[in-house]
């Protein structure tokens, strides 16, 4: 394997609806670039208690205001919102922990981990924001031990590793302090009495120096970082083609509708064994292993 050339920071968190909406398009970067890259999550506490914003905060009551907010981020991102939203989250702290708490099983594992956490919230409407809920949500996830992360979840090493990223998000540099107001636009945010990086905000450091795609950015502001923190070792020259269906099946196990057009090209079908789950908000598609843990109907994409 090529030696990495670049370092990529990724500031997220579980229960963004931005973050989700950038899914299609750091999977696509990992999958063209990844031996290029030495990638790095920071998951930075979106929310560390509701209560913060509304008092007598009520999950329940909250969820229909969140739910049309999602659907509108939604409109823009292409990928699917939680119709109905059952309940909101209380914090996204404990999601958070979850995902550091799985990188104690490596890289592979805490993606997929991540990645259940937000389908939990944004595809079945119903946000793992307490222990039990976020074990339920991970059960079949590839290669965790799911029983050392109900473990690892509260030690000692697993708080001071999200300790460290809750702080490392909230030293925004002077860049994305000073970038124009807007949604989406990567604008440091304060919230809860810090300034912090918004979610996602990626950040590219290699031999052209540091550089950094903050908020909602094209797929091409991340491959223009990317070549820029490279300078003169072209990552684009040695870019892998894009997944065909099935590859994108076998390697995540899930994918939403527009992420397969946007990773395979408009109108790229499901392999055939693919299970589809459907709702208001969306379409995805599901090995049967996934679909079985989820508790999805196992009905192919061609009956």
């Amino acid at each position: 394997m090529a030696r990495a050339l670049v370092e990529v920071i990724e500031y997220t968190d579980p229960g963004c609806s931005w973050a989700w909406g950038t899914e299609p398009k750091l999977r696509r970067l990992r999958w063209r670039y990844g031996d290029r890259l030495s990638w790095r999550r920071v998951l930075g506490g979106l929310v560390g208690d509701m209560e913060r914003y509304t008092p007598g905060f009520d999950a329940p009551r909250a969820a229909g205001h969140f739910g049309r907010y999602w659907r509108s981020v939604a409109e823009r991102t292409g990928m699917p919102f939680p119709a109905p939203l059952v309940r909101m989250y209380r914090s996204t702290e404990p999601s958070c922990r979850a995902v550091k708490a799985a990188e104690l099983q490596g890289d592979v594992v805490a993606g997929g981990v991540l990645r259940r956490l937000r389908e939990s919230t944004f595809v079945f409407g119903d946000p793992p924001d307490e222990r039990e809920r976020i074990l339920a949500s991970v059960v079949g996830v590839g290669g965790l031990d799911r029983e050392r992360l109900a473990r690892d979840l509260d030690s000692a090493e697993v708080e001071r590793a999200f300790r460290a990223d809750w702080e490392e998000t909230r030293q925004p540099s002077d860049l994305v302090r000073n970038l124009p107001e807007g949604e989406g636009s990567g604008r440091a945010k304060y919230s809860e009495g810090h300034w912090r990086y918004v979610f996602p905000t990626v950040v590219f450091r290699g031999p052209g120096g540091e550089h950094t795609a903050a908020g909602w950015q094209p797929y091409e502001a991340y491959v223009a970082a990317l070549e820029a923190a490279s300078r003169g070792a072209s990552a684009a020259a040695r870019a892998r083609p894009d997944p065909n269906p099935e590859e994108v099946l076998a390697t995540w196990g899930t994918v939403a509708a527009y992420e397969l057009d946007f990773l395979c090209g408009n109108g790229a079908l499901p392999p055939r064994d693919a299970i589809a789950h459907r709702w208001d908000g969306g379409l995805l598609w599901m090995v049967p292993a996934e679909a079985t843990a989820r508790g999805v109907a196992l009905r192919p994409s061609a009956a």
